[in-house]
C-alpha cells in the first residue's frame, strides 16, 4: 500500500501501545510518582500514547497503590494526555517467560480486591495465567473469582503466560475466564501477546542468523494457506484456537507485537485474515533501556530483542514507529491498520469508562 509520510505520521500519533515497559531512561517497574510528568513530557514530544506496563514485586505493592492514587488525582486535572493508564504483567503468572522472578507471586483475596479497586484510578488490565491452578504449589483464590473481581471493578484480566505441559487443560482454564466475561456482559477483554508465552503447534519466529537461513523453507512447510477457522486447533493449537474463537464471539481482542521478531510477520498476516483486524490491538512489549524490572538485559547480534542471562527473550526494543512500518508492509487497508493501532483500543477503553461511570456508586468489592 502506497502511503505518504503525513498519513504515516498521523497513524503513529493516533496509535496506542497497549503494552510498553519503558521509555527513555525509565524502567516502568521502578518509577515513582515524581517520574510520571517527565515520562508524559517524553511522550508528548514524540506524540506517542502508551499504557505503562510494569511488573509488581510483592515489596512494591503499597508503592504501586500510592502511584495509582497520585496518577488518578493528577489525571482529574488532565495532566496526563499521553499516558493512557497502567497495565500489570503479573503477578499471577504460571510461566515466567521473560518476566523477572521477583514479579511473580500469589496475591491473597484482599490484595486482589485492592488491585481491582485501582480500576477507577487508571489500572487498565492485569496479565494473568488462567491455568495457574494446574501448578501443584499454587495457593490463592480461583482464577474465575479473580476475573470476576477485576471485571466488577473495571480492570481487564489479560490472559497470558500459559504453561506448556498440558495445552488442552490450559485451553479449558482459558475458556473458563471467557465464560466469566460472557456472563459479565461488558466485554471484550484483551490478551497478552498472541503466540508468545503460550503452547502452539508451529514455529512462530526465526530470530538468529542460522534460523533465518531456514525461514523460507520452514515457513513454506507450515502451509499457511491451508489454515482456516475449521482447523484452528490442529494448525495453531488449543490455546490460540480458544482465543480466536472467543475474539470472533466478541469477548476478547488479541494484543499482537508487530516487531517481526516476537512473531514472524507472515504468520501475523495470516492471523489477521483469520480473526479480523477489528479483533487485534497493537503492543510493542518494548523498553529503550537495557533494564527490565531491575534486571540488566543483554542484546544479541542480528536481533532487536533483549535477553535475560539464561538466554530467554525478555523484551523488545522496537517502538510504535517500527510497528507501524511493519503493518504498512502487510497489504492491509488504511482502515484495518487504523483499527489495529488505534480505533479498536479506544473502543475497549470507552467500554471500560462507560462501565465505571455506570457503577461509580457501587462498592468496588462487589461482584
Amino acid at each position: 500500500m502506497l502511503i505518504n509520510e503525513a498519513i504515516k505520521q498521523d497513524l503513529i500519533a493516533q496509535s496506542i501501545d497497549l503494552h510498553c515497559h519503558g521509555i527513555g531512561p525509565f524502567d516502568f517497574t521502578e518509577i515513582t510518582p515524581t517520574d510520571l510528568k517527565e515520562i508524559e513530557a517524553i511522550l508528548a514530544k514524540r506524540n506517542h500514547h502508551i499504557i505503562l506496563t510494569l511488573y509488581l514485586p510483592k515489596q512494591n505493592f503499597r508503592n504501586f497503590l500510592d502511584l495509582l492514587d497520585y496518577f488518578h488525582k493528577e489525571q482529574q486535572q488532565d495532566v496526563f494526555s499521553h499516558i493512557m493508564g497502567f497495565g500489570l504483567e503479573g503477578p499471577l503468572l504460571a510461566s515466567h517467560g521473560g518476566t523477572p522472578e521477583v514479579g511473580v507471586w500469589f496475591p491473597t483475596q484482599s490484595e486482589w480486591q485492592e488491585l481491582a479497586a485501582c480500576g477507577k484510578k487508571g489500572l487498565i488490565y492485569s496479565v494473568l495465567s488462567p491455568d495457574i491452578q494446574l501448578l501443584p504449589h499454587y495457593i490463592g483464590p480461583a482464577v474465575t473469582w479473580i476475573a470476576e473481581t477485576l471485571l466488577a471493578n473495571g480492570v481487564l484480566p489479560a490472559p497470558g503466560h500459559f504453561l506448556k505441559s498440558d495445552p488442552k487443560a490450559s485451553a479449558q482454564a482459558l475458556q473458563s475466564v471467557f465464560d466469566v466475561v460472557k456472563a459479565w456482559g461488558k466485554g471484550p477483554i484483551i490478551t497478552d501477546h498472541l503466540y508468545n508465552d503460550m503452547p502452539h503447534n508451529f514455529k512462530h519466529a526465526w530470530r538468529t542468523a542460522a534460523e533465518k537461513e531456514k525461514r523460507s523453507q520452514e515457513l513454506a512447510a507450515l502451509h499457511l494457506d491451508s489454515w482456516s477457522l475449521g482447523s484452528l486447533e490442529d494448525n495453531l493449537g488449543a490455546v490460540p484456537a480458544v482465543i480466536i474463537k472467543n475474539a470472533l464471539a466478541g469477548l476478547v481482542k488479541a494484543c499482537i507485537n508487530f516487531d517481526g521478531e516476537h512473531v514472524d510477520l507472515a504468520i501475523l498476516r495470516k492471523t489477521i485474515d483469520l480473526v479480523g483486524a477489528e479483533n487485534i490491538l497493537l503492543m510493542t512489549d518494548s523498553t529503550e533501556s537495557h533494564h527490565l524490572g531491575g534486571t540488566k538485559l543483554s542484546p544479541r547480534k542480528d536481533s532487536s530483542l533483549l535477553y535475560q542471562e539464561e538466554g530467554i527473550v525478555a523484551v523488545g526494543t522496537q517502538g510504535i514507529e517500527k510497528q507501524v512500518d511493519n503493518l504498512l508492509t502487510l497489504g492491509l487497508s488504511l482502515e484495518q491498520i487504523t483499527g489495529i493501532t488505534s480505533t479498536n483500543a479506544r473502543k475497549v477503553f470507552e467500554q471500560q469508562r462507560r462501565y465505571l461511570k455506570e457503577n461509580k456508586h457501587e462498592s468496588v468489592d462487589s461482584i
